[in-house]
């Protein structure tokens, strides 16, 4: 009985997926520890979140009043991720927090199962899929995306992406051309997750494509079909989002100050992804590790050499990693609209290419390593020995660095002593008004309006809001320390704000610093609480 169940491939793909979920589950097993979860962007995904939640419950509106003095969030910025956790919020008696945990968690665990499932179909063998799936959960790009930089959209339209190009192999080598619809529609889910991830994943189709028209292995005819119905399921998924977007994005005339928002030479970019001691810290190039980087590189070469149906996704790989070396070692990278991506997710991107183009390099490693011996009769068992050497290797580095990141990246972001002294003072009646927060790297943006419904002088999507140059300028002077106070004195009475608060969270955004000039010039701000930790000062009006 045993025996046949363990035979049942239904079973062996739920066992293998079953696996891939508890890895992902204890390596970001502290993302369920009370208290927010940790990343640079988790604050504006949290208040969108909220703010959907608002909304559906009859308190909110199509115009987010705490951002930018009146901020379109639906129709500026891709509304699935954080419409979803808005509307199971929404259910009474289900909490908010636990919802945002929930939908991350999951598409975290969904990316290596997303993985699993392509790799299936590109005709991986089930133990290697499975493998490839792991690689791609404890991947440090993926790891580093959930509990460092909190891109939590990106995250939820990773596995949409790749499930996509899995219905789209489905439709094409499978002959069952309704998966051509399925996986439009997975993309066009993907785009409304987060556009720029589909966009990076998009790249690979065109060569996608070629590749299959040259191939003549499957009638041209059946490569239109699937291509057309693919194309016309997708449009006809994102079409009421895109236009506006596009309308919103074009009248904002949002502009990077440096393109693909990272600037680096490319010598520093393969210097820093063999770099251990960057696991945890807020910086690109990421750390990448040598394990990834033997499979980016074997699995390029072999499907160069030896053509197959992971060529394209080599192809995708190489492109993908040309995008991520910044527009110094991509010129590309300074022409619109290619100069509004954010390179430093890239290399999330490449992850679990990486994994799909590595895993059959490492399938055939050992029949290439026996074969260089030049043995007259080498043992049977030698080319698995070695590829289960390698695989150890591989792995033994995958499960160590994931250890590592997973104890530094996922501790919970709580609200300290003094932030909630400040929100106390804030939410008395007698110091209403709108507030520029620095150094608590946006989490002010998301803390004021959920606890006390204040608004906030910026926000953290400037690209479709009209106030951004203006608002850069702040920001400017935060992160280059160079404070002008007069000028954020006539800034912020452009852009309405009553008080500046200054906490001592996050250094790049110079507080200390920030904190001293203002104390210079008490006829323009004057200090009106202090708790160590967070200052604040009130705009002196004008006599």
């Amino acid at each position: 009985m045993i025996h046949v169940i363990l035979k049942n491939p239904r079973f062996v793909d739920g066992l293998a997926l079953a696996a891939v979920a508890v890895i992902g589950l204890v390596a970001a097993r502290q993302l369920l520890l009370p208290g927010f979860p940790p990343g640079v962007d988790t604050p504006t995904f949290l208040h969108l979140s909220w703010f959907t939640r608002e909304t559906l419950q009859g308190a909110g509106g199509w115009v987010d009043p705490y951002w930018y003095g009146g901020f379109r969030p639906f129709t500026t910025y891709p509304p699935l991720s954080y419409s979803l956790v808005g509307a199971l919020a929404a259910v009474p008696g289900v909490g908010f927090v636990f919802v945002y945990k929930t939908v991350l968690l999951a598409a975290y665990v969904g990316t290596g199962i997303a993985t699993y499932f392509l790799a299936r179909q590109l005709g991986n063998a089930r133990s290697w899929s499975a493998l490839a799936a792991v690689l791609t959960v404890l991947a440090y790009p993926l790891m580093v995306a959930v509990g460092l930089w909190g891109w939590f959209s990106s995250v939820v339209a990773l596995p949409l992406a790749l499930m996509a190009l899995a219905f789209l192999e489905r439709a094409y080598s499978g002959g069952r051309i309704r998966w051509a619809v399925a996986g439009g529609v997975a993309l066009g889910l993907s785009v409304l997750a987060h556009h720029m991830t589909a966009f990076a994943f998009a790249l690979g189709l065109p060569g996608w494509f070629l590749f299959c028209y040259l191939g003549h292995s499957v009638p041209r005819r059946h490569l239109y079909r699937v291509t057309a119905l693919f194309s016309l399921a997708t449009v006809a998924s994102i079409i009421w989002w895109v236009v506006p977007w596009a309308i919103n994005l074009i009248e904002a005339g949002f502009q990077r100050e440096t393109p693909g928002l990272w600037s680096f030479p490319v010598a520093h970019y393969f210097s820093a992804i063999t770099q251990r001691e960057l696991i945890g810290l807020y910086a690109y190039p990421n750390y990448l590790g040598f394990g990834l980087i033997a499979l980016a590189i074997g699995g390029v070469v072999q499907s160069f050499l030896v053509p197959s149906r992971l060529t394209p996704y080599a192809i995708l790989l190489v492109v993908l990693v040309a995008f991520s070396l910044g527009e110094q070692g991509n010129p590309l990278l300074r022409v619109r609209p290619l100069d509004g991506v954010d390179v430093a997710r890239f290399q999330l991107y490449m992850a679990p290419v990486i994994a799909l183009v590595g895993v059959p390099f490492l399938a055939s490693a050992g029949a290439a390593v026996v074969a260089l011996t030049r043995l007259r009769r080498p043992p049977a068992w030698l080319p698995g020995a070695v590829s289960g050497l390698l695989v150890a290797l591989v792995l033994g580095q995958a499960v160590w660095d994931g250890a590592v990141a997973s104890q530094r990246l996922f501790r919970p972001y709580k609200v300290t002593t003094a932030t909630q002294q400040a929100l106390d003072w804030f939410g008395q009646e007698e110091h209403q008004g709108k507030v520029l927060g620095v150094g608590f790297w946006h989490w002010d943006d998301f803390l004021l309006p959920y606890y006390l419904r204040r608004a906030v002088v910026d926000g953290w999507h400037d690209e479709g809001d009209r106030n951004w140059r203006t608002v850069r300028v702040l920001r400017i002077m935060m992160w280059n320390g160079k404070v002008d106070v007069p000028q954020a004195y006539q800034l912020l009475g452009e852009l309405e704000g009553q008080y500046v608060a200054v906490q001592d969270y996050f250094t790049g955004e110079s507080p200390v610093i920030f904190r001293a000039a203002l104390d210079e010039h008490p006829e323009l701000f004057s200090k009106v609480a202090d708790w160590g930790e967070v200052t604040v000062y009130e705009r002196v009006p004008k006599r």
